[in-house]
């Protein structure tokens, strides 16, 4: 049988979410009622300011500051489509503006399009190498599209330096350094997020588990990603940092407290469903831990440890032909990505 790798349970660099932080100590449902008055009144904010930057444009549609903040509420209402047609518009009428193009790579990164953000940051570069927007965009894309490190930190080192003030750009330089092994930098911005939020700060807790993780910490790990989650549910990332560390550290029931309603909640997640399978197989549960190792298949077919596991739950349930199949699929994804690398390293 073959053991499990964890290749898809290390930490990742990949940018923390935008959140915004919690109010005072509420009752359950005056906090409700808060939260929805607080939608409402931004909300409606956002429909003047759209009405607002409509009226402008009709009045001048060569006006590219309309364009760019009808652009930009357009994309906190979730209007990503239109969003994009309001920034390619004032990259059109004013191609030497840095702002539109780094407006444009927001919304492309928003979307999913990776390399078409890349490109249009690196043309906010060219006409403002010092626009720390684009400079933060250009440090966040080049991690997470597996550029270079370096490049990437210098970036963000940079952004930074222009604009100190600037907390969320204290995150990434910590993700960054964290990336780069640079345990030593990625705790000093620690130390500057401590000066900026309060303790039980979400974010905060957050990458300061992933630190104390990295240290071997790990209930100390867990127990930030706990609080974490709890603060503040929204924030996945410490949701799923959460149910990794329980699982690389065996402890199945708590796992699969967590994991069961995660999965719910993010039912496109192949981490999710794959910790999950992984947990279910554990403690015995094998019939619906091939279900979730099937849906984890569908969801990754592209990786070898989802038809690892497949396999090893399939040959507990005794049907060892199917386990055969299940392993030999793995084995082939496996011999095809180190192909893959060697052509990388040609």
């Amino acid at each position: 049988m073959r053991s499990i790798e964890w290749k898809y349970l290390r930490g990742s660099a990949a940018g923390i979410l935008l959140l915004m932080a919690g109010g005072g100590m509420l009752t359950a449902g005056d906090e409700q009622q808060s939260h929805v008055k607080r939608f409402e009144n931004s909300e409606t904010k956002l429909q003047v300011a759209l009405q607002e930057a409509t009226s402008r444009l009709q009045a001048d549609p060569q006006n590219v500051q309309a364009h760019l903040d009808r652009g930009s509420t357009r994309l906190r209402l979730g209007q990503l489509g239109a969003a994009l047609d309001d920034f390619r518009s004032a990259v059109s009428l004013n191609p030497s503006s840095a702002d539109a193009q780094a407006h444009l790579c927001f919304a492309l990164w928003m979307a999913g399009s990776l390399q078409p953000a890349l490109a249009a940051v690196r043309e906010a570069l060219a006409r403002d190498p010092d626009n720390p927007s684009a400079l933060r965009y250009a440090g966040r894309l080049l991690l997470l599209t597996g550029g270079d490190r370096r490049t990437a930190i210098q970036y963000l080192q940079r952004a930074a330096l222009l604009k100190p003030e600037e907390a969320d750009v204290h995150f990434d330089l910590l993700m960054a350094y964290r990336s780069d092994g640079d345990a030593p930098r990625a705790w000093a911005q620690l130390r500057l997020l401590h000066a900026t939020y309060p303790s039980d700060n979400a974010r905060v807790l957050y990458v300061e588990g992933l630190l104390a993780q990295d240290q071997g910490r790990s209930d100390f790990a867990i127990e930030h990603f706990r609080q974490a989650a709890a603060t503040d549910p929204g924030l996945r990332e410490a949701r799923d940092a959460l149910a990794k560390a329980l699982v690389e550290n065996r402890r199945w029931d708590e796992a699969l407290a967590v994991l069961g309603p995660l999965t719910k909640d993010n039912p496109q997640s192949f981490l999710a469903a794959y910790l999950y399978a992984l947990t279910l197989y554990q403690v015995k549960a094998t019939r619906e831990a091939e279900a979730e190792a099937r849906r984890a298949v569908n969801l990754g077919p592209g990786s070898s440890d989802a038809y690892a596991l497949l396999g090893d739950i399939l040959a507990q349930e005794g049907r060892q032909a199917e386990a055969r199949d299940a392993h030999q699929r793995a084995r082939d994804l496996d011999s095809g990505n180190r192909d893959e690398v060697r052509k990388k390293d040609q």
